[in-house]
């Protein structure tokens, strides 16, 4: 059995989504946002992201990346999940925003031409999107999907958006793990190293075949989700009282702004 460049993208795209997406332990473990109301998380965490995406310091900015280390670290969340998830969309930022270090006018410095300002404006944008990125997983990583459902059906979203979100985080699960099969049974049955050209003509006639089973495998889920009335509604769970987690994290909130606001 052997694989070509394809087999060895496509496979580590599908199981790299899928972790993101499945969240197993870290949601059960004690921890301090595990114990916050999904309600109040959602609140709390998007106040927080907007707060940081209408920063424009610098220092500010590390100050949050720095708060939701603290939350992830209190919440007992691994350093390597935690890390591997803020590291990534920074990185794709820093390749997008890069040529503005050159680009943008202002002072240049004595290395490649590099624009003062420039240099600025890429590292606040990369710190911008670390911190935002932060908070949104410490979210993901601390709560169920099942419970954010809920939460924001208690926080009056409409219904059709609480429903389609649903039915679009059940069809990414299915749609990845088609490819990851799809990806397993064309590895069983390749016995040697393909050409370069046999590669593109066998990816082409991949995806046409994984977009059909896709759309196929789709279809079955829903019908099977409408016999047994599962696109009727979001179940409602009791009224959470609020405890000392929840007051905790509200004022971790409100000093977090104010101290933004203030600084």
């Amino acid at each position: 059995m052997r694989s070509d460049p394809l087999d060895r993208t496509v496979a580590a795209v599908a199981a790299r989504v899928q972790w993101f997406l499945l969240t197993e332990d870290v949601p059960d473990r004690r921890g301090f946002l595990q114990a916050v109301a999904p309600s109040l998380k959602l609140v709390g965490v998007f106040v927080l992201i907007a707060v940081t995406a209408l920063q424009r310091e610098l220092r500010i900015l590390g100050l949050l990346v720095l708060l939701a280390g603290l939350l992830a670290i209190a919440s007992r969340i691994p350093a390597r999940t935690f890390l591997s998830r803020l590291t990534g969309p920074p990185l794709i930022a820093a390749v997008v925003v890069a040529p503005q270090a050159i680009l943008m006018d202002g002072p240049r410095l004595s290395v490649l031409w590099l624009s003062a300002d420039g240099v600025g404006y890429v590292a606040m944008f990369i710190v911008r999107v670390a911190a935002c990125v932060g908070f949104l997983s410490l979210l993901l990583l601390t709560t169920r999907f099942s419970a954010l459902l809920s939460g924001l059906d208690r926080l009056r979203v409409p219904r059709i958006a609480v429903l389609l979100l649903a039915i679009t985080y059940r069809f990414l699960l299915l749609f990845f793990a088609e490819l990851e099969r799809m990806v397993r049974a064309r590895r069983s049955r390749t016995l040697a190293d393909p050409d370069l050209r046999r590669t593109w003509r066998d990816s082409g006639n991949f995806v046409g075949t994984f977009l059909l089973r896709s759309l196929e495998r789709g279809e079955r889920v829903g019908r099977a989700a409408r016999a047994r009335g599962g696109t009727g509604g979001i179940p409602r769970r009791p009224t959470d009282r609020f405890n000392r987690a929840d007051i905790a994290f509200g004022l971790v909130v409100v000093v977090a702004v104010v101290g933004v606001m203030t600084a």
